[in-house]
């Protein structure tokens, strides 16, 4: 078993390996972790063929693990261990808080290395049902989006308390985004596969449910009929409130767990986490 980092030409075996698990994984979003920290993304090779992989996102002061995966055939071998003590020495030395979203069988083994569960975190989705709503040209002019930079910039830092633009901005750059802003709040959304539109990261200030209600219904309005996903914090009922009101339903769980420093995040102005 060969311990290394993961190469472009890797990113079809790992959307293999993401259906195998049942993660969700966005090819766009794997390249641009490779290009931004091609250090922090290790994959775990057995004769050649790609078995198991971990990644990770880096802001200003903290670290995010993502896409930590083993294919079934592979999994109580140790290789899922050794990668995450690969990838978590690494972070360690430079990120005083890292954070992730765990598979609730997966919790006393990422309790061992120090993480605790501060969030439950739902995975919403949609199929198309929505109650009948009013969307006009000048509901759509009122979320064009023009601010759209600015207001995530101060909206973002306010809720995790540092700079993430480096790394969300160009992830909000591709193709399909669809972006829209109003004063206190944004939203962010993309299609990561033939079937699914991903919905985040979506932020709004605490008190300005009205502007959230707005956007739910300006992406449900543009998305058609896609399939909507979104992972939600399952612990804040406004806003939990809002995706059953508009028919979504909660098809997966998570736990949102941290280790290090406290970070102090404002859960209560998340709508959706990003990908």
């Amino acid at each position: 078993m060969f311990i290394g980092w993961l190469k472009f030409g890797d990113v079809s075996e790992l959307v293999h390996i993401s259906e195998e698990v049942g993660w969700l994984l966005d090819g766009y979003h794997v390249k641009l972790m490779m290009m931004h920290s091609p250090h922090l993304c290790y994959g775990a090779y057995e004769n050649g063929k790609l078995v198991g992989a971990i990644m990770a996102i880096v802001f200003e002061k903290s670290a995010m693990i993502k896409y930590f995966m083993v294919r079934p055939g592979y999994q109580k071998q140790g290789i899922g261990r050794r990668l995450f003590e690969t990838l978590l020495g690494v972070l360690d030395n430079d990120f005083k808080s890292i954070y992730l979203h765990a598979n609730p069988a997966m919790v006393k083994f990422f309790e061992i290395y120090g993480f605790n569960a501060k969030m439950e975190v739902g995975r919403f989705l949609n199929v198309g049902k929505v109650p009948p709503f009013n969307f006009t040209n000048a509901h759509a002019k009122e979320l064009d989006g023009n601010n759209f930079e600015s207001i995530i910039t101060t909206i973002d830092k306010e809720t995790f308390g540092e700079n993430r633009m480096e790394f969300l901005l160009d992830e909000m750059e591709r193709t399909s985004s669809l972006k829209l802003s109003l004063p206190n709040g944004f939203q962010h959304s993309s299609i990561v596969n033939a079937r699914n539109v991903y919905l985040g990261p979506w932020q709004v200030r605490e008190g300005y449910e009205d502007e959230a209600e707005k956007m739910m219904r300006g992406v449900l309005y543009f998305r058609g009929l896609k399939k909507v996903v979104a992972d939600i914090p399952l612990g804040i009922k406004h806003v939990v409130d809002l995706y059953e009101k508009y028919h979504f339903q909660n098809k997966q769980h998570f736990l949102h767990m941290a280790r290090g420093e406290e970070m102090n995040v404002r859960f209560e102005n998340i709508y959706a986490f990003s990908l």
